[in-house]
């Protein structure tokens, strides 16, 4: 917006000049002062109105470009519920720590293709696992999965004889804990 107005009051003042420099160069005979006066007078407030023009079309497009936006929140899907009163975990659970995944797919929206493809492999409790690999080979995927911040597409992931998808996020997240990407195990 200022580089907007910036470049309007270059091109104001310059059509000013131009205006003043050829109401100069006229006799006065052509043109009565009194219009050349008011001319002057309009061309000084030239450079005002179009600044405030500039101002409220651009912050008319940012408004319209908030309701949009909050238009496009609305049409998001809804997370999973917090808790499933009919399927909560023992207080206890995850007790051992034993994760499988079956034929895990996972993408990030409809439109786009999967990331990953049938992963199946298991972690066994008390083990310490480092999940490693090369940039965009799907570490984070899923870490995201695990934690139910993406839903997979099918498959599913077992902790300790519970499918993750059948509980609340609630009760899946406060009981999992995560140690960020590091570059030492």
């Amino acid at each position: 917006m200022e580089w907007l107005n910036f470049r309007l009051d270059i091109l104001s003042t310059l059509t000013f000049a131009f205006c003043l420099v050829f109401l100069i160069s006229f006799p006065n005979s052509v043109i009565a002062p009194g219009i050349a006066g008011l001319a002057v007078t309009y061309g000084l407030n030239q450079n005002a109105l179009q600044a405030n023009v500039v101002w409220f079309l651009c912050n008319l497009e940012n408004k319209i470009i908030s309701v949009e936006r909050i238009l496009q929140y609305t049409s998001l899907p809804s997370e999973a519920p917090l808790v499933i009163k009919d399927n909560q975990p023992d207080n206890s659970w995850p007790s051992s720590g034993d994760v499988h995944l079956r034929d895990l797919q996972v993408r990030y929206a409809p439109h786009l293709p999967i990331v990953l493809r049938g992963l199946t492999c298991t972690f066994t409790a008390g083990a310490k696992t480092g999940i490693v690999g090369r940039t965009g080979s799907g570490k984070t995927t899923l870490v995201q999965t695990l934690f139910r911040l993406i839903e997979p597409v099918a498959g599913h992931i077992v902790i300790d004889r519970i499918n993750i998808s059948l509980i609340g996020i609630h009760d899946l997240r406060s009981r999992l804990s995560i140690i960020p990407q590091a570059y030492n195990v």
